[in-house]
């Protein structure tokens, strides 16, 4: 019952001048979340040993793959990106 009715205006004030601020900019906060939604961070790779012996297949989530990924780690091969 003490100081709540007293301390959350001051937290509201603090909100709307961050909103007004953004708002002036042009920029608003749903356009913010639609371009980090538009913009694939992760993509999904599926990789396969193409020696008939060993068919070692792996699925990688990254954004971009490096040398190692590529390498079976079974024959030590080079897997190819299907």
């Amino acid at each position: 019952m003490g100081l709540d009715k007293w301390i959350a205006p001051e937290k509201e004030k603090k909100k709307k001048k961050e909103e007004s601020k953004i708002n002036s900019q042009g920029i608003s906060n749903s356009r913010k979340k639609e371009r980090v939604k538009e913009t694939p961070i992760l993509t999904k790779h599926t990789l396969i040993c193409p020696k008939a012996k060993c068919k070692y297949q792996k699925v990688i989530v990254k954004r971009i793959l490096t040398e190692k990924d590529k390498v079976c780690p079974k024959c030590k091969g080079l897997m190819r990106i299907k």
